[in-house]
């Protein structure tokens, strides 16, 4: 068997009050694509910063093809072709793309070493060119999507002859599409003898790309796999120390009376939508992207205008002009896009919790301080948000926590229908956990819930019906011993 390119022995590192990795060790091999996993907090993003330079070990060894490395900056490791890819891309929006895949090393011509774009232009390309031809050298940063910008990324560390590729979440706000030509240009890099350190929240990539999984949990790593050999059940296991029976906790209950009922309802692409909801019940909303499951959830929240239908709140006809008007009613919605929509960023945890019900937190103009304390302080205890304090800054917390804080937010107006638009979007499998133990107790507190998801496991596992939207229409609406990921996906693509 080959050698490793890449072998990290015994790695320790401690913070202030935390021992963020205890013994660790990772192991790559040139052509292997090597999925690291782990809820957050595991240690991930740690030993990343390690392997980077931009963090220094307390203890343990690294050693890159053979040679032991000593302390170094993440210049020297970007020199010696180690190449990682943030999960929040860092790039220069209103630079070219050949200076982006060049930047630091543009070449240079004559005395007073102009900038050579010439040449600049035609490396730059030879990099694109081996990965994609939608990219010009020349086209500004800020005119390409995130699937591009992802590509351009990609394209500097080929400039650079990496030898080993760190992919950090790199799926997290691609589509379905995009998804799957980067997993495949993922194995086509591995090919060629580059070593992938792939992160990822997503099983279905994970099984789908990698040669390995390696499994860290609380600063350690429990677990080593190859792929071929292990399933999702087991590496859930080994992250969150619990069966995926246990991940999904749902009990379908009798229904009680009907807190919604929507009859041909039509608005944009939403066209002649009916159904009911009922009190407890947990109803999903499934399709594919385009399907126009966001448009009937903000126009159900009063986010869009109704043109035709009625809609009926435990019996009263209603008709929403703005969001407001829908809270009022008893109807919450927490979307997906929780860093635009769901936070204000820049803020507090306390802040972002209490903002709903600021107006009654106000006393002859006065916020009542102790109580919106108190108020933040249950919530971070029921939902278990992992926060130093009420008065962290919401931007430092994880994407699981922010989104237990979002959905804390709308939890305080004490709604009687709840809309989940990807609850679970982009957060770690304990974080999901969480949330679908709150989705199923608030289902026993009599809420009748809508959660639109785009993962099908998820949406059989925890729903009692299944709606499916097609182009804007309602295309099945499928009972929960009839549902299957066939029927659901024929229905997503129109098809029966």
């Amino acid at each position: 068997m080959p050698n490793p390119i890449l072998q990290m022995r015994g790695i320790s590192k401690s913070f202030p009050g935390v021992k963020a990795l205890d013994d660790v060790d990772l192991e790559l091999y040139a052509g292997e694509v090597l999925a690291l996993v782990g809820e957050n907090g595991a240690g991930k993003s740690t030993l990343l910063k390690i392997l980077s330079g931009a963090y220094h070990r307390d203890e343990g060894e690294v050693e890159f093809i053979g040679e032991k490395l000593g302390i170094y900056t993440p210049s020297e490791s970007l020199g010696m072709g180690i190449a990682i890819i943030y999960q929040e891309i860092d790039n220069f929006q209103t630079l070219s793309v050949a200076e982006n895949i060049l930047v630091n090393n543009l070449p240079t011509k004559g005395k007073l070493k102009k900038v050579d774009w010439r040449n600049s232009y035609r490396r730059a390309d030879e990099a694109l060119k081996r990965i994609t031809d939608e990219i010009q050298p020349n086209v500004l940063m800020s005119t390409l999507s995130t699937a591009q910008q992802q590509l351009v990324e990609i394209a500097k560390a080929i400039d650079m002859e990496m030898k080993i590729l760190v992919m950090d979440e790199p799926t997290s706000a691609l589509n379905r599409v995009e998804t799957e030509k980067l997993l495949t240009l993922v194995r086509q890099i591995a090919d060629t003898g580059v070593g992938v350190i792939y992160i990822s929240h997503r099983m279905d990539e994970i099984f789908t790309v990698s040669d390995r999984i390696q499994v860290l949990r609380d600063g350690k790593s429990v677990a080593n796999l190859k792929t071929s050999e292990t399933n999702r059940d087991e590496i859930v296991t080994h992250m969150v120390g619990r069966t995926l029976d246990e991940m999904y906790p749902h009990e379908p209950q009798s229904p009680g009376e009907i807190l919604l009922e929507v009859n041909g309802v039509s608005s944009g692409m939403i066209q002649d939508i009916s159904f009911s909801l009922y009190k407890g019940e947990i109803v999903g909303l499934f399709g594919l992207m385009g399907a126009g499951r966001t448009d009937l959830a903000r126009l159900l929240f009063g986010d869009m205008v109704m043109q035709e239908g009625e809609v009926f709140v435990r019996g009263k006809k209603v008709r929403f002009n703005s969001p407001e008007q829908a809270i009022e009613n008893g109807i919450a919605y927490i979307p997906s896009e929780r860093k635009v929509e769901g936070l204000l960023r820049g803020t507090s945890v306390k802040f972002n919790t209490s903002i709903s019900i600021i107006q009654k937190l106000m006393n002859f103009l006065k916020l009542d301080l102790k109580r919106e304390e108190e108020i933040t302080r249950r919530w971070i205890d029921e939902l278990k948000i992992r926060t130093p304090g009420s008065t962290t800054p919401i931007d430092s917390l994880s994407g699981g926590n922010q989104q237990k804080v979002v959905i804390a937010k709308w939890l305080e107006t004490h709604p009687t229908i709840l809309i989940l638009n990807d609850p679970t979007r982009g957060v770690d499998v304990g974080a999901k956990a969480d949330i679908y133990g709150l989705i199923e107790k608030l289902s026993k507190e009599g809420i009748g819930i809508i959660m639109i998801s785009s993962e099908l496991q998820e949406t059989l596992a925890m729903s009692d019906r299944i709606l499916v939207m097609c182009e804007g229409r309602l295309t099945g609406e499928v009972p929960r011993e009839e549902a299957t990921q066939e029927v659901l996906m024929k229905l997503a693509v129109g098809s029966m």
